[in-house]
């Protein structure tokens, strides 16, 4: 499968934009862009606040936002780090979703790719 456009939000991680001067409105190429230009991917962004545009995401915050905030103490970067990269597995590789019938995304994956 060869990836030719990924979509991202507008995060400062993927794109920064000068919002202060209109007239001056700037795109600054981040690594993570400059990476995805090298290898020929188109990089798309949602449009400005519009979670419609990016459900998928969406909802996988509300996932594990609402995993951490049924935690009753303060938890620490290091334990943070910890408990999302249990989460990521849980539901990348173990949790099935409906719109995948009733598979894992990792099982979706292999499926698609085999």
């Amino acid at each position: 499968m060869i990836i030719k456009r990924l979509r991202t939000d507008n995060a400062p991680e993927f794109i920064t934009t000068n919002w202060s001067n209109k007239k001056a409105y700037k795109v600054k190429e981040r690594p993570f862009t400059a990476f995805l230009s090298r290898n020929g991917v188109t990089h798309e962004t949602t449009p400005i606040r519009s979670p419609q545009s990016n459900g998928k995401i969406e909802r996988f915050h509300q996932h594990y936002t609402k995993l951490f905030y049924a935690k009753d103490k303060k938890i620490n970067q290091n334990e943070l780090q910890h408990f999302l990269n249990q989460y990521y597995y849980y539901y990348n590789f173990q949790r099935c979703h409906s719109a995948l019938q009733n598979k894992s995304p990792f099982q979706k994956l292999q499926e698609l790719i085999n």
